[in-house]
């Protein structure tokens, strides 16, 4: 309960693709291929868990972190972001408050240290207006694919890509063995560099 979900979420945008006007020839000002830079995550995460007694636990997560270790490539051509041998590691510390029926109880930092193996994936995008991006399907995360579409913005500096996404989400986790509300809010960000 303690920890934003590290693999999935921090994930997020390694596998998204970006868009911007085309030039005469039909290619976006975005195609070619570029290094995998890093991924960072700054949020928040919420579990809320009830005992169905009258005790209701809830531990607030705060993470801030940016991946070492990175490698791999990102190909970018005809609406479609192709990653090959991507991978990277985090190694940070998160902040925690723990609550029983909203009295604090504790509060600490807890380690979290994780390597992504190295992955191959595609993503379809278009663009939305001028800096935004739809990821149609989803955008694709480590071990799975978010639901619906997913949007980002974009800027370009140089040879530098930068894609941010906000995610909001909520749901049930059961993986403690009972049922959590749970509510993550994070900023993810991804940096390409073009090759």
């Amino acid at each position: 309960m303690r920890r934003i979900s590290t693999q999935s979420a921090v994930c997020l945008l390694i596998l998204l693709a970006v868009a911007c006007k085309k030039d005469s020839n039909g290619k976006s000002a975005l195609d070619g291929n570029w290094a995998f830079t890093s991924t960072s995550t700054k949020g928040t995460s919420t579990a809320v868990a009830d005992d169905g007694n009258g005790t209701i636990e809830k531990t607030v997560t705060t993470s801030d972190y940016t991946s070492t270790n990175n490698k791999g490539t990102v190909s970018i051509s005809g609406g479609v972001m192709t990653s090959k041998g991507v991978s990277y590691s985090v190694s940070t510390t998160s902040s925690y408050i723990y609550y029983v029926n909203n009295v604090q109880q504790n509060a600490g930092t807890q380690d979290i240290s994780f390597t992504v193996p190295p992955f191959n994936s595609a993503s379809n995008f278009k663009l939305v207006g001028a800096d935004s991006i739809v990821f149609t399907g989803g955008a694709s995360t480590i071990g799975g694919a978010a639901s619906g579409s997913t949007g980002a913005k974009y800027t370009i500096s140089g040879n530098i890509l930068t894609m941010a996404v906000k995610i909001d989400t909520t749901f049930v986790d059961n993986s403690m063995g009972f049922p959590m509300q749970k509510h993550d809010v994070a900023t993810q960000t991804t940096v390409l560099t073009r090759q």
